[in-house]
C-alpha cells in the first residue's frame, strides 16, 4: 500500500485568484480549492485547510478517531469548504480505507503498521456514518459501502444485499460524480462479476452504471470553467474504463472491436489531459495502476486482427495528435497506406490545424521595449508561455527553457519563434528575476487582457501556435520540450 499523489501536483496551477479560486498543496501533495475570501475571513487556527491537514494526521500517523470526525464535522458545516470535503474524503482518505495490495518485498513492519492504520480507519468510517450531519453521511456513504462490500467478500447474500443497497441509494440519484458513486460502483462491479450466483446483479449494477455514465458526457467546453472541465475528463475517462471492461468480457470479436473503439474514443483527449487530476484518484483505485488510456488496446486490436492500412493510420492519427512522440509511427502507417512519405507533413499538418483552435492576435510590449507581433511569425510555429515571478512551477521549469531556448529556438529560427508571457507582474520584478538568474528567453509584459483571451486557467501554461495561426495547448504534466519537438519536427 502506498498513497497516490498525481505527478501534475507537483507543479500545480497556482494562484487562480482571477476564478476566485486559490489551489494549495496539502499534506501528501493532495490539493484541494477554497475560495479565498473564505479562508482570509476564518480564525487563522480554524481555517478549512487546517482541518484538511490535521484529519490527515488525525487518520494517518497520530490517530485519534474524536480528533478526526471534528474535523470532518468543521468541513461539513461549512458551505464553501464542500469541495475540501468531497476531496479530503475520495482522494486522501479513501486511501487508507480501502484494502490495496502491498508491493513485493514490503517489510512486515511496514505491513503491520499500515494495517493497524487501515483498520483503524474502517472503523472510523462506522463512526462518520452515525454523525448527525446529513452532509457528511451522504458524502462518505458511496465509500462506506464500498468499504462494506470488501468486509463481505466471502458471503454472497451480505454481498447481494450490500450491491442492492449500493444501487438504490447511489445510482438512483443523477448525480454520481460529486461522491464518486461511478467510481465506487464500478469496484463493487470488480468485487462481485467473478462470483456465479451474483452475476445476474453484477449485470444490473453495470447497466446502471453504463447508463449513468453515458448520459453525463459533457461535449467539448469552449469555457474556461475548470469545474466543468473536470466533471467532463472524469465521466470520459470512466466512460472509457466501462466500454474497456466490457470488452475484456466480449468473445464476439465485431462487439469487442465495438467495444474497444468506444474506449478509444472516450480516451482523455487534450483538454482532458490537462485535467489529469479529476480522474487521477480513481484510475489508481479501479485499477491498481497507472492506465492514462485505452488508445493502445484498440491499436493493438487493430494490429493482432490485421485491419486495413486506413483503419490503423486513422487510429495512430488520433493517438499521436495527443502523444506525439508517436509520430514515427503514423507516418510509417502513412506509407503503407498512401505509399506517398513526401505527403505526410502535408497530411501531418491538415490534421493538426483541423483539431486545433484560432488563434487570437497577440500584440505585446517586450522587455527590451521592443513591440512584438503575432502576425510577424506567420509561416512559422509559436511558442508561448504564460507564467510569473510569483509562480513556483514556472520559476522551476526556468532552467530547462533556457536550456531549450539556447539549443532549439535559436537554431530553428526558420522554423518556430519563442515568447513568454509575464502575467501579474510588475516589469521591475521581470528584469530583476531575469537577471539574477541570467535568463535570456524572450519575455513580454502581458497586458492583463491577453491571458483571458486565452482562458488560462492557471500558471504555467504553455500554447503551441501552429504556421497557419491554429494553436492548441500543450497537456499539463507533460514533457512539453518532447512534445513541441516532436510536433513541430524540430
Amino acid at each position: 500500500m502506498h498513497f497516490l499523489i498525481n505527478s501534475s501536483f507537483q507543479n500545480i496551477l497556482v494562484d487562480m485568484r482571477n476564478t476566485g479560486l486559490i489551489i494549495a498543496v496539502l499534506i501528501l501533495v493532495v490539493t484541494y480549492t477554497l475560495a479565498p475570501k473564505a479562508m482570509s475571513q476564518s480564525a487563522p487556527a480554524d481555517t478549512p485547510s487546517d482541518y484538511f491537514n490535521r484529519f490527515n494526521t488525525f487518520t494517518q500517523r497520530n490517530l485519534n478517531e474524536a480528533s478526526a470526525l471534528v474535523c470532518l464535522q468543521k468541513l461539513a458545516s461549512n458551505e464553501k469548504a464542500i469541495q475540501s470535503l468531497r476531496s479530503l474524503i475520495h482522494n486522501s482518505y479513501a486511501q487508507v480505507v480501502i484494502n490495496r495490495s502491498f508491493s513485493p518485498g514490503t517489510d512486515s513492519a511496514v505491513i503491520r503498521e499500515r494495517m493497524q492504520v487501515r483498520n483503524f480507519n474502517k472503523n472510523l468510517l462506522i463512526k462518520i456514518m452515525e454523525d448527525t450531519s446529513k452532509v457528511l453521511t451522504h458524502t462518505i456513504n458511496p465509500l462506506f459501502l464500498y468499504s462494506k462490500t470488501e468486509d463481505a467478500a466471502n458471503d454472497n447474500a451480505k454481498l447481494a444485499s450490500l450491491t442492492e443497497q449500493f444501487i438504490q441509494e447511489e445510482l438512483s440519484d443523477a448525480d454520481i460524480y460529486s461522491n464518486r458513486a461511478g467510481r465506487y460502483g464500478l469496484m463493487i462491479y470488480g468485487k462481485i462479476n467473478s462470483i456465479p450466483d451474483l452475476k445476474p446483479l453484477s449485470g444490473k449494477l453495470f447497466q446502471n452504471l453504463y447508463n449513468h455514465l453515458e448520459k453525463g458526457q459533457i461535449p467539448a467546453l469552449e469555457t474556461s470553467d475548470r469545474f466543468k472541465a473536470e466533471e467532463r475528463a472524469w465521466f470520459r475517462y470512466l466512460f472509457a474504463y466501462a466500454n474497456y471492461i466490457q470488452s475484456e468480457k466480449e468473445s464476439d470479436s465485431n462487439k469487442k472491436k465495438a467495444y474497444l473503439k468506444k474506449a478509444f474514443d472516450y480516451s482523455p483527449d487534450l483538454a482532458d489531459i490537462n485535467r489529469k487530476s479529476a480522474y487521477f484518484y480513481d484510475m489508481h483505485l479501479m485499477l491498481e495502476k497507472e492506465k492514462d488510456s485505452f488508445q493502445e488496446d484498440y491499436l493493438a486490436f487493430l494490429t493482432d486482427h490485421a485491419s486495413g492500412h486506413d483503419d490503423l493510420l486513422s487510429i495512430l492519427l488520433q493517438i499521436t495528435l495527443q502523444q506525439p512522440e508517436y509520430k514515427s509511427k503514423l507516418k510509417s502507417a502513412y506509407v503503407n497506406a498512401k505509399g506517398n512519405e513526401a505527403s505526410f507533413g502535408k497530411y501531418w499538418m491538415e490534421n493538426v490545424n483541423r483539431n486545433a483552435k484560432m488563434a487570437p492576435p497577440i500584440s505585446l510590449s517586450m522587455l527590451d521595449k521592443s513591440k512584438f507581433s503575432s502576425k510577424a511569425g506567420t509561416g512559422k510555429w509559436l511558442l508561448v508561455d504564460f507564467w510569473g515571478t510569483w509562480c513556483g512551477p514556472c520559476r522551476a521549469e526556468h532552467p530547462d527553457m533556457q536550456k531549450f531556448y539556447d539549443s532549439t529556438i535559436k537554431t530553428n529560427t526558420d522554423k518556430i519563434t519563442f515568447l513568454t508571457i509575464a502575467c501579474r507582474d510588475t516589469e521591475e520584478k521581470v528584469t530583476s528575476y531575469m537577471t539574477e538568474k541570467q535568463f535570456s528567453f524572450p519575455v513580454a509584459m502581458s497586458d492583463n487582457q491577453i491571458e483571458k483571451t486565452y482562458k488560462v486557467a492557471g500558471y504555467p501554461i504553455k500554447l503551441l501556435v501552429t504556421p497557419e495561426g491554429k494553436y492548441l495547448i500543450v497537456p499539463f504534466g507533460a514533457d512539453w520540450i518532447s512534445f513541441v519537438k516532436h510536433y513541430a519536427d524540430l
